[in-house]
């Protein structure tokens, strides 16, 4: 890992298992591999070394919604392959329910089972 690299990130979600459902899906195709899994919480590592925590909320605060307009983190973004990637993982994310925000040329935008909003940005 390289000096000022982001270490880990970790995310807070209402439903653990539907989250894992999604993220062993989702973050393989990112280039990041299943690292831990502990009783509330599993993590993605990717080859650099950083990695993403999914966390289970704990049952008082599972009635808080997330909200991107206000305090916190707004989004996670992705460097993704090709166009042609983004139209195949388009594809696939509509093929499991999943909801596209927007998507132009070069950028997918979609809600994962949180309805947190996570990006994906093809290779110029």
């Amino acid at each position: 890992m390289e000096f000022g690299q982001i270490h880990h990130i970790e995310y807070y979600v209402n439903d653990l298992k539907k989250s894992s459902e999604f993220y062993d899906w989702f973050m393989p195709k990112m280039g990041y591999s299943k690292f831990q899994e502990f009783g509330d919480g599993v993590s993605y590592q990717h080859k650099n070394g950083s990695y993403i925590v999914f966390v289970q909320v704990a049952d008082q605060y599972l009635k808080i919604e997330n909200n991107r307009q206000g305090n916190g983190l707004n989004h996670i973004a992705f460097q993704g392959g090709g166009v042609s990637d983004l139209d195949m993982m388009e594809e696939s994310l509509r093929n499991k329910g999943i909801k596209i925000q927007k998507r132009i040329n070069d950028y997918l935008c979609f809600e994962d089972p949180n309805f947190f909003a996570v990006e994906i940005y093809a290779k110029p």
